[in-house]
C-alpha cells in the first residue's frame, strides 16, 4: 500500500518538476535601437453639464512622427503630418492651420531607457494652442514604458505619463502595468496598464462665461500589442476625467460636471505604410 501511494505521489510531481520554467520573452529592442515612425489617432470630447452651463467640444487629430534614437537615453520626434478637425463648446467648427508645425522637432529624454522622462523642444509644437489636446502628451503616448531585459507573464512595472488634457494640469500620471498575456512562439505580449494615482487633480478650464476650475478624478485605462524585437506595434489609451467639483472665475461654486474623454491610438508603422509621408500635406 504503501508503495502504490509513494509511486502515486511521484507522478503527481513528476509533471511539476520536469516542466522547466514559466515562459518568458526577452525584451531584445525598442523603440531607441533604430529610426520608427508612428500614426497617432487622437479623439477627445469634453461635456460641461449642469446649473454652470450645457456645453460640449470636440477634438479629432491625426499625425505621423518619426522617433530617431540620438543615444541611449534620447530620443528626437519629428512631426510628419499633422491635421485636426475641432468643434467648439457650441457646435461650431474651428479651423486650424497646423501646416507650420510639419517638420518640427522635440527631444524626448529616458529614464531609465524605456520610461519617458522628459519632453523639451520647439515651443511653437509643445505649446501648440489645440482644444482640449496637449501635444507634449501626444508626443509622449508614442513611447509608453516598455519592460526591461526578460519578462513574464503577470510580471508588472510602473511609469510616469502625461494627462492628454491640458486642462487637467501637468502633473505626471503614475500607470502600472502589467503582462497580460504572452505568446513566446512568435514574440509577442499584451499589455494592460491602469492609473495609481487615487487623489484628485486641479483642473482649469475657459468657457464663454469665464474661467471655471476646481478638482476632479482621473482614470487612465491601456491596452498594448508589444513586439519583443521592436517596441510596441499598437497602442491604446483611454483617459476619463470627472469634477468633484466646480468654481467660478469670481470665486463662486456651482453645481455641475466637467467630464472629459480621450481615446488616443498609436500605431508603428511599417515601410509601405510609411512612402509618401515626407510628401504629405501638411
Amino acid at each position: 500500500m504503501r508503495k502504490t501511494l509513494l509511486a502515486g505521489l511521484l507522478l503527481t510531481l513528476l509533471p511539476l518538476s520536469c516542466g522547466g520554467p514559466p515562459p518568458s520573452l526577452d525584451l531584445r529592442g525598442h523603440a531607441l535601437d533604430a529610426p520608427t515612425v508612428y500614426r497617432a489617432s487622437v479623439t477627445v470630447e469634453s461635456r460641461l453639464s449642469g446649473a454652470a452651463s450645457g456645453l460640449e467640444g470636440r477634438t479629432e487629430l491625426t499625425g505621423t512622427f518619426a522617433v530617431r534614437p540620438v543615444s541611449e537615453s534620447e530620443a528626437e520626434t519629428e512631426v510628419l503630418y499633422l491635421a485636426a478637425d475641432v468643434s467648439d463648446a457650441q457646435g461650431e467648427d474651428i479651423g486650424l492651420a497646423l501646416e507650420p508645425l510639419a517638420g518640427k522637432e522635440a527631444t524626448v529624454s529616458f529614464d531609465p531607457p524605456g520610461v519617458v522622462a522628459g519632453v523639451s523642444g520647439d515651443e511653437e509644437l509643445l505649446e501648440a494652442p489645440i482644444p482640449l489636446v496637449s501635444m507634449e502628451g501626444v508626443i509622449r503616448a508614442l513611447l509608453p514604458p516598455l519592460p526591461e531585459g526578460t519578462f513574464r507573464e503577470d510580471d508588472t512595472w510602473t511609469g510616469d505619463t502625461a494627462a492628454i488634457f491640458p486642462q487637467a494640469g501637468d502633473a505626471p500620471v503614475r500607470m502600472r502595468y502589467v503582462v497580460a498575456g504572452l505568446r513566446p512562439a512568435d514574440g509577442q505580449a499584451r499589455i494592460e496598464g491602469y492609473e495609481l494615482s487615487v487623489g484628485p487633480r486641479t483642473f482649469e478650464a475657459t468657457v464663454p462665461t469665464g474661467n471655471i476650475s476646481g478638482e476632479g478624478d482621473l482614470d487612465v485605462e491601456f491596452e498594448g500589442e508589444l513586439d519583443a524585437g521592436g517596441g510596441y506595434k499598437r497602442t491604446e489609451r483611454i483617459t476619463e476625467f470627472d469634477t468633484r467639483y466646480i468654481r467660478l472665475q469670481g470665486g463662486g461654486y456651482v453645481n455641475g460636471n466637467l467630464h472629459l474623454r480621450s481615446t488616443v491610438v498609436v500605431e508603428r508603422l511599417n515601410s509601405a505604410e510609411q512612402f509618401g509621408l515626407d510628401a504629405a500635406p501638411g
